[in-house]
């Protein structure tokens, strides 16, 4: 027999109500469930915050970890580079920009003689590379120009101050050049689009120089700051 907590009245065992005034018999087996229930939500709680901070903290420590591996990856990469540089200059000095060039100059004139080969599959890249030939001496000269462009904007600060004017240039001749590479090509393949396309970027050169000028000027100004931070 269960006695009920408010009147006193005896029920039987399974019971859930007192059958005089109705009050639950079991009322202090669910108030301590409901704080099992909550003191487990606490605990659960604690422990995801706990796991999120040390998860939190696991990922900023391979966050810094991969920084600091990176920027000694960029740093040994920039040493590998500048001792290749120096070697390269040391080794060939005033010479290097030309065997560069000619360099250049070799690959450009053994891929037109794989074109000129007979292709029985692609007849037109026999005429394609009638079409550049003529034009494997300016662009030999156009390289010589950008490669002593930096070449002595790197040994003389008169060269660099002008080597926004000799970039813009550069690229003013090289899209002339491709410019007539087009038209010669609309020539010979009877494409009207190859000529407007040639027309239009042969009209483009002024505005490309301009562009190129002050975009090289902006780059030479934003890296004065740096030059002279890394001259002895």
């Amino acid at each position: 027999m269960v006695n009920c907590s408010k009147c006193g009245t005896k029920n039987e065992d399974d019971a859930a109500f007192c059958t005089k005034c109705g009050v639950s018999l079991h009322s202090d087996i669910g108030s301590t469930i409901e704080q099992h229930a909550k003191q487990f939500a606490q605990d659960m709680e604690q422990v995801g915050k706990k796991v999120g901070d040390q998860m939190a903290q696991a990922a900023k420590k391979v966050h810094e970890t991969t920084q600091k591996e990176a920027r000694q990856f960029e740093h040994r990469m920039d040493r590998v580079n500048r001792h290749a540089e120096n070697w390269y200059n040391k080794t060939f000095g005033p010479f290097g920009p030309l065997l560069e060039s000619f360099i250049f100059l070799i690959v450009f004139r053994v891929a037109i003689m794989v074109m000129e080969l007979p292709n029985v599959d692609a007849p037109d890249v026999h005429i394609i590379a009638t079409i550049l030939l003529p034009y494997i001496l300016p662009l030999f000269a156009l390289t010589l120009l950008s490669n002593y462009t930096q070449y002595l904007s790197k040994k003389f600060f008169k060269i660099k101050v002008f080597s926004p004017l000799l970039y813009a240039i550069f690229f003013v001749l090289l899209f002339w050049i491709v410019s007539k590479i087009l038209y010669d090509a609309s020539t010979q393949f009877t494409i009207i689009d190859l000529r407007t396309a040639a027309l239009s970027l042969e009209n483009s050169l002024p505005t490309v120089f301009v562009f190129v000028l002050l975009i090289g000027y902006v780059i030479l100004v934003l890296s004065l700051p740096r030059d002279q931070k890394e001259k002895p």
